[in-house]
């Protein structure tokens, strides 16, 4: 019955004058990701519900998101809807009013629709701990109705912070370069050997092409090539060494143990 994924932004709303810059990333990096059209609101973003919806959580920049019922801005319509999404159990309303021109207020519209759903099903209306809580959001367009919140990765949008060179060596590497995908980083993923990356490949909006390389010697004419003098590692402080490489490098996991980062992995959906 969910007509539409009511999408929920971060930190990019702290950016100031690059504000723009950071929306801009975010919603060509959703679009690429999902292959569906994104419209924008005031502090949301909107896609039409399509079924396999989670890939939505591969994007950097989101907090959460919601399956959602959009209907006009009618409280006879919002009504109407609100007894399609609650039918059972306990519950209560919480409405936000993002279009303030809309005559009836936010704790007003909690108590129509709650008795209203109460008065029509045999749901029962709850202030503490429901089994449910409706969410009604009245934005500039329509509104839209919601049961359930989604949580995402956070972070910022990938390709806004500049880019840096991803050593593959292990499950940890990619660990790594995820870490950097979501502050914001672009990466370019270089190994000695043939390796899977289609785990990163999963959370990166453009296509993903594993360089091979022969020796530390190489890498360098590589990154001279790319002008990139940044190398990301997944080395720990069990298995750390030096690199015969005059990059900067960066080892994020360096305080990590294997079963931390086999839990980090894991909140990805690492297989």
């Amino acid at each position: 019955m969910h007509t539409h994924l009511l999408i929920r932004v971060g930190e990019i709303f702290l950016k100031g004058k690059n504000k723009n810059l950071f929306e801009n990333k975010l919603v060509d990096n959703l679009k690429k990701i999902t292959g569906k059209p994104v419209k924008k609101l005031r502090s949301r973003y909107v896609l039409e519900y399509f079924v396999n919806h989670c890939i939505i959580k591969n994007v950097f920049g989101l907090t959460s998101y919601s399956p959602a019922l959009k209907v006009e801005k009618d409280i006879e319509k919002i009504k109407e809807a609100a007894l399609k999404l609650v039918k059972k159990g306990t519950f209560k309303v919480e409405t936000k009013r993002s279009d303030k021109s809309f005559p009836i207020k936010s704790l007003e519209i909690n108590r129509i629709v709650g008795k209203y759903v109460e008065d029509n099903s045999p749901a029962e209306f709850r202030m503490k701990q429901p089994q449910l809580i409706l969410s009604i959001e009245i934005n500039q367009d329509l509104a839209y109705l919601f049961t359930e919140r989604i949580s995402c990765f956070g972070g910022l949008p990938t390709g806004v912070e500049g880019r840096v060179l991803l050593l593959v060596e292990d499950s940890a590497s990619l660990l790594a370069g995820l870490l950097f995908m979501k502050r914001g980083s672009s990466i370019y993923p270089v190994s000695f050997s043939k390796k899977d990356i289609s785990f990163l490949q999963n959370f990166n909006p453009e296509k993903l092409n594993l360089i091979i390389i022969k020796d530390f010697f190489e890498l360098e004419r590589f990154s001279e090539k790319k002008k990139i003098n940044l190398l990301v590692s997944g080395q720990t402080f069990k298995t750390y060494e030096q690199y015969g490489v005059g990059l900067t490098t960066f080892r994020p996991l360096i305080a990590y143990d294997q079963k931390e980062i086999k839990g980090l992995l894991s909140t990805f959906n690492f297989q």
